[in-house]
């Protein structure tokens, strides 16, 4: 008699599903549909660009601040050659890493944009250069422990899987750490940064039998380390939305978020005819 195999169930629900929600749970709904945004919206293509090389930094910060350690406080050109040489580095590998997110792109467009942001970053841009030259806890943390890009986690009981930007083990401890683009606030975490810090932290307990007391959120363009405490509050919101994130894949249409960037989004024709037939049917 043949054994039965088990067969383990890939969660469908992401923690970059919750993002979106917070942004408008219809991104959630189209996406989940198979519906994928139609490229680069027309006008941002620079922002795009700029975006994902930002991300990219925030990767390789600890490289910046541990010269500017070495370097013992030598003049600021020098400082900002190590910190342009840095950048160009980074630009070799982002049409390879990004080439999905770059299509349709003309290339020399994409190497002028490039070419400005490194002149923007490390020359023009000196307060940027010397927040992160003078150090935080993040960066403290990444020199000396390292981190791992990207891990990966999977939870059966939560239906949930994700890939945090950064993990770092300090072996009392480990932090979840993720790298935002957008403008930051004046003081402390923007509230779906917190809840997403709070959703990677319970993946993270349930792999490594832990808990998670603390994240960062890095705001990359302003050069701001946030450091965040894992509340209950914000797990019991990622919780909330992870519910009904799973009902809208099961195929529930929601309504718009109350700040949804409708002028920006690429699923605003297919969002007005789904309003349109709804409001057909319940019309009859």
């Amino acid at each position: 008699m043949q054994q039965k195999q088990e067969h383990k169930i890939t969660p469908n629900v992401k923690v970059s599903d919750l993002t979106q929600y917070m942004i408008c749970p219809r991104l959630v709904y189209f996406r989940a549909g198979g519906h994928k945004q139609s490229g680069i919206a027309k006008g941002k293509e620079r922002s795009v660009i700029e975006n994902i090389l930002l991300k990219e930094l925030a990767f390789d910060l600890h490289k910046i601040y541990a010269r500017g350690e070495d370097e013992g406080g030598e003049g600021a050109e020098t400082e900002e050659e190590d910190a342009r040489r840095i950048m160009e580095e980074i630009e070799d590998g982002v049409e390879r890493i990004y080439k999905e997110e770059l299509e349709g792109l003309e290339t020399d467009f994409f190497e002028v944009v490039k070419r400005d942001f490194i002149c923007s970053m490390s020359v023009e841009n000196a307060e940027w250069l010397r927040k992160v030259r003078t150090g935080n806890g993040l960066l403290e943390l990444e020199e000396a422990h390292g981190y791992e890009r990207e891990h990966t986690m999977v939870s059966e009981k939560l239906s949930m899987s994700g890939s945090v930007d950064k993990l770092i083990r300090t072996g009392e401890e480990i932090i979840p750490c993720v790298i935002k683009t957008g403008k930051c606030p004046e003081y402390g975490v923007w509230k779906s940064d917190r809840m997403q810090l709070a959703a990677y932290a319970m993946l993270i307990e349930e792999e490594f039998e832990t808990t998670v007391k603390r994240g960062f959120v890095e705001y990359i363009r302003n050069a701001e380390f946030r450091e965040s405490r894992i509340k209950k509050r914000d797990k019991a919101l990622a919780l909330q939305i992870l519910k009904r994130v799973k009902r809208i894949k099961g195929g529930v249409f929601p309504e718009k978020g109350e700040n949804a960037p409708c002028d920006k989004c690429s699923f605003v024709e297919l969002c007005e005819t789904r309003k349109t037939l709804l409001s057909k049917l319940f019309a009859k």
